[in-house]
């Protein structure tokens, strides 16, 4: 996840946001440009906020008084590369110019800039010696030395030992930004290129939990995930077949073959495990979807729960309510059969109603029963 980090009365529609936004989403790397208060505090913990809330690799782009903030945030365990862009090393002094009402450079509407922020800004000023080692190991930082604003000389020397990219002319908005796209791609890693990661995106747990929480899914679920699984896997051998490589491509098929076994004994596990599991769920809670009118021979205990009453008609006759219902449910909702079909809750009365009419006639003994059957054959 990329996070672009606009600067003082910035919004993240600004120029800068949507050049990146349309280049991330270009390579398939989620981006994201927030739109923070003037306030620091709040814009501080929204930013927060959002790096805890995504589970995952995040990087972060600050531009000017953002840069300031992703040099704050670069601490943060979750936050792995951070690009700077004409970073405000004092924004305390230069802001101070801006005291009074100050302006919105998107929207050209104004807010109280006071002392009150400038105090903010101080408790996010980092001294930390660690904080500036890590962004030598992963920083960048972007300088143009027409900067209006600011003195780019003050950024090289407060990020000495980071990796600095200095041009001649320029503005404080950072000309030509997209320029350094590729760069910025290249520290960070992202992209359709990058593909395959140590970590599965979006999920920040280690590899053997996420196999564990994998593992505690219900076993039917489980094969699902497998099959989805196995048709990706399917798709990469195909496509490095088409680009000549039939050793990794045979290698994928066999593991695809091997999933594929393990899809159909998880589904033999489910089959063991369902009418427990079943009984399990009856007594402490549902936490899953189960589709009871579609499955076949019930033990009694479950029948008597689901309709509500005990099932003493035979099994013969339980499947035929199930198959007529489904039939003639196809029929009357048929393309082909105009000026029909189930469309409020007084048809679908209607509906049960005449398969229960039509069974009962035949096997008054068990009104009840069909009764209950039929009435919750609802089908999904």
């Amino acid at each position: 996840m990329v996070i672009y980090i606009h600067g003082f009365g910035g919004s993240g529609e600004g120029s800068k946001a949507k050049a990146f936004r349309e280049y991330f989403k270009s390579i398939g790397e989620e981006f994201i440009a927030p739109s923070l208060s003037y306030v620091p505090k709040l814009a501080i913990k929204t930013l927060e906020e959002l790096i805890e809330s995504y589970h995952g690799d995040v990087y972060l782009i600050g531009s000017s008084l953002g840069g300031f903030y992703a040099t704050y945030l670069s601490q943060k365990k979750e936050v792995k590369k951070v690009v700077l862009i004409n970073p405000s090393v004092n924004p305390v002094e230069t802001l101070q110019k801006a005291l009074g009402d100050a302006p919105s450079f998107y929207d050209e509407s104004y807010y109280n800039w006071n002392e009150e922020h400038l105090k903010m800004l101080e408790e996010f000023k980092l001294d930390d010696m660690w904080t500036f080692l890590l962004l030598r190991e992963r920083g960048l930082v972007l300088l143009q030395k027409g900067d209006e604003l600011l003195d780019y000389n003050e950024a090289v020397e407060n990020y000495d030992g980071v990796r600095q990219i200095i041009e001649d002319g320029g503005s404080h908005s950072f000309d030509g930004i997209e320029n350094h796209f590729e760069t910025i791609r290249e520290l960070f890693a992202v992209g359709d290129d990058f593909k395959h990661t140590c970590k599965v995106k979006g999920v920040g747990i280690e590899l053997d939990e996420l196999a564990n929480r994998t593992g505690d899914l219900y076993y039917d679920n489980l094969a699902l995930f497998l099959e989805s699984l196995s048709k990706k896997l399917l798709a990469d051998s195909n496509a490095d077949r088409e680009k000549g490589r039939e050793k990794l491509a045979n290698s994928l098929l066999e593991a695809v073959s091997s999933i594929n076994q393990s899809i159909y004994h998880i589904n033999n596990a489910w089959e063991l495990c369902e009418i427990p599991t079943i009984r399990w769920m009856i007594e402490n809670g549902f936490n899953k979807d189960i589709n009871i009118p579609k499955m076949d021979n019930l033990p009694p205990d479950i029948m008597e729960w689901y309709y509500g009453r005990k099932i003493t008609m035979p099994e013969e006759l339980i499947q035929e309510i199930k198959r007529y219902h489904d039939k003639v449910w196809e029929e009357i909702n048929s393309i082909d059969a105009p000026m029909s079909g189930v469309g409020t809750k007084g048809d679908l009365f209607r509906f049960q109603m005449g398969i229960a009419y039509y069974f009962t006639e035949d096997y008054p003994e068990y009104e009840e029963e069909i009764e209950a059957i039929v009435y919750n054959l609802i089908r999904a």
